[in-house]
């Protein structure tokens, strides 16, 4: 059906939307710090896809899409670059709204930097897997920029929200991957799967998510200094 990701995308967002407005998280009085890191980060992210796209490594089902394309992106592309981050900040400020007690030992970050320095050498070794280098070799430079900007409390509440954002993942993912919406080149990855969906995206979901909430808490925190110049 051609509205198939129009359709996905709708439903992502559609119940995080709705509850923006939600009397205890008025998550819609943050947008203006939210929506500057979201556009950075979905540029950011277009631009990674767009060639992507344009050397093979992935290619769009033309049963499960409008049509249209920009940049040779079809425009549901587009809509998901919004749709999932803002899903996955709404689960950001509905943890740090309901969970006041930190649940993941501090001694996470300095693992997070190790995971990264790991990520980065390794992404030599599968160069020629160009998805696989491209998610490792990505996530080892975004990662320790992106820790920089969480306190111990904020990277508490990210790790609990990335492991939430994994069940939408699963059903969303597993659908564009399944059915599938979006083919990929397993000559470019490592052709590992968790279902239907490559090993790969999951490391790129946690890129999306750290990009898109490092700059939502940097927005943040640049709007209370000026405030208290």
């Amino acid at each position: 059906m051609k509205y198939t990701y129009l359709l996905l995308n709708f439903f992502t967002i559609l119940v995080p939307l709705l509850r923006s407005f939600e009397p205890k998280l008025h998550f819609y009085k943050k947008w203006k710090f939210y929506l500057p890191a979201l556009a950075i980060t979905a540029l950011f992210f277009l631009v990674w896809d767009y060639f992507k796209t344009k050397y093979g490594i992935w290619a769009f089902n033309e049963e499960y899409i409008l049509g249209p394309k920009l940049g040779g992106l079809p425009i549901e592309e587009y809509l998901f670059f919004i749709t999932v981050p803002y899903a996955c900040t709404f689960i950001y400020e509905a943890v740090s709204y309901f969970i006041t007690k930190q649940l993941f030992p501090s001694v996470l970050r300095a693992v997070m930097y190790g995971l990264s320095l790991i990520a980065f050498v390794s992404s030599f070794f599968v160069y020629e897997q160009a998805y696989t280098f491209s998610v490792l070799f990505i996530w080892g430079l975004t990662f320790p920029l992106v820790l920089t900007q969480f306190s111990n409390q904020a990277l508490d509440k990210f790790l609990l929200t990335f492991l939430i954002s994994l069940v939408p993942m699963f059903v969303v993912n597993g659908l564009l991957t399944g059915l599938p919406v979006v083919v990929y080149n397993d000559l470019a990855n490592s052709n590992i799967r968790i279902g239907t969906i490559p090993v790969e995206d999951f490391l790129y979901n946690a890129i999306l998510l750290a990009m898109n909430i490092g700059l939502y808490e940097w927005f943040k925190r640049k709007y209370k200094k000026r405030l208290n110049c």
